[in-house]
């Protein structure tokens, strides 16, 4: 495949300020963590899911919407806003208020369990994500074997027993609602991003990709209607395109862009964009007026955005490998800062906020924050308030928040 140099400009400096955070500072355990969220970063949780660690239950029995209905995006929420603070908030793990519960479930991988507001459960193996689908569930298992993809899709029975696959895969998102799931899977000649409702029932072909490699792999990153799915795909070298739409012609957003999050509020995709001398990141329309730049920022690298559709999240772009020292909720229409969480960290001590980060509704962000070689797992209310959430794990490496980032 044949670039421009614009591409290869974008690509060069996309790595050279991306690939720093590949670098983990802490256990084995934690390099194979970070590794396959690195590898999935793309796909900011969008949805209510316990794979995407984003609320306690996943609405069911909502049906697939017609083709007809492809084009339909939701307007901007008139939900009233939650209270907000404004300006820094300091965020000391050490001192801050505890609590033992949260609406955000929470992965072990050393259990390895999903730690639930309902109760722990126990799996298998390993797995990235995991969520609720028909009678059983559906999740992404992470595979350490050599020759073995790093990534596989499984759908599971109830008991957690594997029904269907395993096929490698992207990785897995779920409508805001909750509704319906979309993933990738590589069938040994193409990848395609596949669409179902949560509850079962039939499974459709939403994208279909040309034939490819393997390691041309195709990641969902979000919705960007109620069913209409964005997705990226990688060029065996770096390059990543965003694609938006159904069937078996892909349409590619116009211009270099590695998207990162979805949100059919809006039908917006966010990603990274070229800058003058650095990579920046921008909002831009996902399904009218394709393309279109809403806002761009130099200042943050975009995230998540809230399930309401907001809100979305912003890191340091310069962060290493230990995290980013501040996160920054920002208005998603404009681009404003609404308010930013500054990690204290004691001298000498190197540290930041992981960049895995899942929203808690509208009102709050769990995100892992890193304090020299130990972790904590913070719940970071916009109205200012801040509390580490005392859960014990099975591990020295702690917990995590099941969500791709």
């Amino acid at each position: 495949m044949n670039h421009t140099p614009l591409e290869d400009q974008v690509h060069d400096a996309l790595h050279g300020l991306v690939d720093p955070l590949q670098h983990a500072p802490l256990t084995v355990t934690d390099v194979r963590r970070r590794a396959g969220s690195i590898r999935r970063r793309r796909r900011a949780a969008a949805g209510a899911t316990v794979a995407a660690a984003l609320a306690v239950a996943v609405p069911v029995g909502i049906g697939l919407g017609s083709p007809a209905q492809r084009g339909d995006v939701p307007p901007a929420t008139n939900t009233p806003a939650p209270t907000v603070a404004s300006g820094t908030v300091v965020v000391d793990a050490r001192s801050a208020a505890t609590t033992d519960r949260t609406t955000v479930p929470l992965m072990d991988m050393d259990g390895p369990s999903l730690i639930t507001p309902d109760g722990t459960i126990d799996l298998p193996r390993v797995y990235d994500e995991l969520t609720p689908y028909g009678d059983g569930w559906i999740g992404v298992a992470v595979n350490d074997a050599p020759g073995v993809p790093w990534h596989t899709l499984e759908i599971l029975t109830s008991d957690l027993e594997v029904e269907e696959g395993p096929v490698p895969t992207g990785g897995l998102v779920v409508s805001p609602d909750g509704s319906r799931i979309a993933w990738s899977e590589y069938d040994g000649t193409r990848w395609r991003v596949k669409l179902a409702d949560a509850a079962g029932g039939p499974v459709t072909d939403h994208l279909e990709f040309p034939p490819s490699p393997e390691d041309h792999q195709v990641a969902p990153i979000g919705f960007v209607s109620d069913v209409v799915v964005a997705a990226t795909q990688s060029d065996g070298r770096g390059l990543v395109s965003t694609f938006v739409g159904g069937g078996d012609s892909p349409g590619a957003l116009p211009g270099p862009i590695d998207g990162r999050s979805a949100s059919p509020t809006g039908g917006v995709v966010a990603g990274l964009v070229a800058g003058d001398d650095r990579p920046c990141s921008a909002v831009v329309q996902g399904v009218a007026d394709t393309g279109t730049t809403l806002w761009e920022t130099c200042d943050h690298a975009l995230g998540p955005f809230s399930p309401g559709g907001r809100y979305v999240i912003g890191l340091d772009p310069e962060a290493d490998g230990y995290g980013s020292p501040t996160i920054t909720v920002l208005d998603a229409a404009t681009g404003e800062e609404v308010v930013t969480y500054e990690a204290a960290l004691p001298r000498r001590t190197v540290g930041g906020f992981w960049t895995q980060v899942a929203w808690e509704g509208d009102d709050a962000l769990v995100v892992r924050l890193f304090t020299g070689e130990d972790s904590f797992m913070m719940r970071l209310g916009l109205d200012g308030t801040v509390r580490r959430i005392d859960i014990p794990s099975s591990g020295a490496s702690g917990l995590s928040v099941a969500v791709p980032s």
